[in-house]
């Protein structure tokens, strides 16, 4: 087995296409048909089963490709790094949509202000794509929070965060020191979509006390579930650091919600065999140092 081989497995994989894939490539279908059986004979798996006349993925498909576009797109990496050592390549930074949307912006500026690298590729997304694309090194590394899926990523924590429930300051709460679970249970929830960190950890928290969330509102804004709140759709739950500005201006109130912790831990994420160079480095030393991380 070959690393070409490997790279045309690849784009067959996301062409989902001998024809694509070998046009491509610039090279012919059967060169394309013999590189994908080669790989099923060595491993004795099937990749791709034919319906009609295109081709759909396997299970096995699915696991080489974990692998494959791992290792074919780190020698892509470094056949670049090599060929133009005397330019800086910029980084690829993941932030999670939470982070993306409270540190990001004064994390890029600090680093990029003295001119000296240039700008990175940045990509906002959810938690589960960050990781996604972490694992098929699309990025070099990442901002999240919660707990990581894959055992082949890396983790440093930098910062803690509370979650809170927040209110309408003219919801009826708002008059009360404290709520209670039975207080919650006819509430309407206005929350983050399915898959979202914040949204998991809320449930799981929730769900320890037999409270299922069931939202009114999903949405992939933290800035809508905000709005909604404010206009009394309902109750969110939501990081501190995003509704800080509104609950010192008075547009939003905080609940004190006792016995249930909301607490998550912010992490920055790479893959296990990703070569830290020292621009990765720089920026993960700001990102502790901007956090107040030792």
């Amino acid at each position: 087995m070959s690393l070409k081989t490997l790279m045309i497995f690849v784009t067959v994989y996301k062409e989902e296409s001998i024809t694509a894939a070998a046009n491509k490539l610039n090279i012919s279908q059967p060169a394309v048909s013999l590189a994908i059986r080669e790989l099923e004979n060595e491993y004795s798996i099937r990749l791709f089963e034919r319906v009609g006349r295109g081709i759909q993925k396997t299970s096995a498909a699915r696991h080489l490709y974990e692998f494959a576009s791992h290792i074919t797109s780190l020698y892509q990496e470094m056949d670049m790094e090599f060929k133009k050592q005397n330019q800086t390549t910029p980084l690829r930074i993941g932030f999670s949509s939470t982070i993306g949307a409270c540190l990001m912006p004064d994390l890029i500026h600090s680093f990029t202000e003295n001119g000296q690298v240039p700008m990175p590729y940045i990509k906002v997304d959810t938690s589960d794509r960050i990781e996604t694309a972490i694992l098929e090194n699309l990025l070099d590394l990442a901002l999240t929070e919660g707990v990581c899926s894959s055992d082949k990523i890396l983790t440093e924590p930098f910062a803690k965060e509370q979650l809170i429930l927040v209110c309408s300051p003219s919801h009826p709460f708002a008059q009360r020191e404290n709520v209670t679970l039975e207080d919650l249970r006819e509430e309407r929830f206005l929350l983050r979509e399915k898959g979202s960190q914040t949204r998991k950890l809320a449930e799981s928290a929730f769900h320890l006390h037999d409270f299922i969330l069931r939202p009114v509102l999903e949405s992939t804004s933290n800035e809508a579930i905000i709005w909604g709140v404010h206009i009394q759709l309902g109750i969110a739950i939501l990081p501190e650091r995003q509704v800080a500005e509104y609950l010192e201006k008075g547009t939003l109130f905080a609940l004190q919600l006792q016995g249930i912790d909301l607490k998550r831990e912010y992490q920055i994420i790479y893959h296990q065999n990703k070569y830290l160079n020292p621009e990765m480095l720089r920026f993960m030393e700001l990102v502790k140092q901007k956090t107040n991380t030792p």
